[in-house]
């Protein structure tokens, strides 16, 4: 929580800006998708259907792209701490999780009423809503810890990431409709690990459905397969990084 309090430290608002950033993009796309483009989701005849439907898909992506960029440069940025406490490496990749979440959820709560505003119907599903978002930014924490690792040896990985997750985003259904594509694509997207809590969300939220098994199975495999992997990664430079210097711990020798 340290690092979403101190986000926005020393502006005059502080805090609010993770309140006013949500609300300002929520505003931007009533008005463009109102009053000068007018697309319609399918399914609902609501002039607000695709603007719910893009922040439901908007607010978890930046969400995960926020805790893998700030997750990737962590270990790097917090070397200090690292080299003078005991703190395990992955604290400082979860922290920045754990503000990816709380931000999303603020965002969720003023999309919730603005939905509520624009003539959607509440229901129970909303309730679950966190759940995805916590199996997305558990993919991200993930994603995040084997990226920062490799960080810590290979500087570029850094520059390459923010590129990597422009392209990512358009790979999967973040901004457009999934049916609009071919059914051979739409059948490979399913094994896109982004692919099932995005679905999810917006089947909670938007449709007020329950998704199908195969996405709750898949939310919970991507997350531990990448976790998985990380941990495989860490191990094997933290043993290379010993047989080069046997004096230096890993997480000691970030510079």
């Amino acid at each position: 929580m340290h690092d979403f309090r101190h986000r926005y430290a020393g502006s005059s608002m502080g805090a609010l800006w993770n309140v006013m950033h949500p609300l300002a993009m929520i505003a931007i796309y009533a008005i463009v998708f109102t009053s000068i483009m007018s697309p319609r989701l399918p399914g609902t005849d609501s002039r607000f259907g695709y603007i719910i439907y893009l922040c439901s898909g908007i607010i978890p992506w930046t969400a995960f792209a926020d805790c893998v960029s700030r997750g990737c440069s962590s270990l790097v940025l917090n070397a200090s701490y690292l080299k003078k406490l005991p703190i395990p490496e992955p604290v400082f990749v979860a922290q920045e999780a754990v503000a990816a979440f709380v931000t999303a959820m603020i965002s969720f709560v003023i999309l919730f009423v603005f939905g509520l505003c624009v003539g959607m119907k509440p229901a129970t599903t909303w309730l679950l809503v966190p759940l995805p978002v916590i199996a997305l930014l558990a993919l991200g924490f993930a994603i995040g810890m084997l990226l920062s690792t490799i960080n810590v040896f290979f500087r570029d990985v850094q520059q390459w990431v923010g590129i990597v997750l422009q392209i990512l985003m358009w790979t999967a259904p973040v901004v457009y409709v999934v049916d609009i594509l071919p059914p051979q694509l739409q059948a490979v997207l399913k094994f896109h690990p982004l692919v099932p809590p995005l679905l999810a969300i917006r089947e909670l939220f938007v449709y007020a459905t329950w998704p199908p098994a195969w996405q709750w199975i898949a939310m919970l495999a991507w997350p531990a397969a990448f976790g998985v992997a990380a941990l495989a990664v860490t191990n094997a430079l933290a043993s290379a990084s010993s047989m080069i210097s046997t004096e230096i711990p890993f997480s000691r020798s970030i510079v």
